[in-house]
């Protein structure tokens, strides 16, 4: 499944200055393992690339059956702002670490 930012599935917790590390939480139905169409593919995030930046850091968590939680660093994001159009890029964030699982 693709990332999707409706209904404030992607939120910014803090803080909120551009000189350090924002926090972002997602929730999501896809798979926080590695391996296959899960949150760690490549570009899963690019639909935000225009607020990641290299170093956030993405609190995920599951929002079906088992229960999970992970915490993701962004790895790269090409974004280009001063491009003319803009480039919105592709982002790439290091495997979630995983924090907890819960089996139902």
């Amino acid at each position: 499944m693709a990332f999707s930012s409706f209904n404030n599935q992607f939120t910014r917790v803090g803080p909120p200055n551009d000189n350090c590390p924002t926090i972002w939480t997602y929730i999501t139905t896809d798979s926080l393992a590695p391996g296959g169409a899960n949150v760690g593919a490549s570009g899963y995030f690019n639909a935000v690339a225009g607020k990641l930046k290299v170093g956030d850091l993405i609190y995920i968590t599951s929002a079906g059956s088992p229960w999970a939680a992970g915490l993701a660093v962004v790895r790269s994001n090409t974004r280009n702002l001063t491009a003319v159009p803009p480039v919105a890029g592709v982002v790439q964030i290091f495997l979630p670490t995983s924090l907890n699982t819960v089996s139902s």
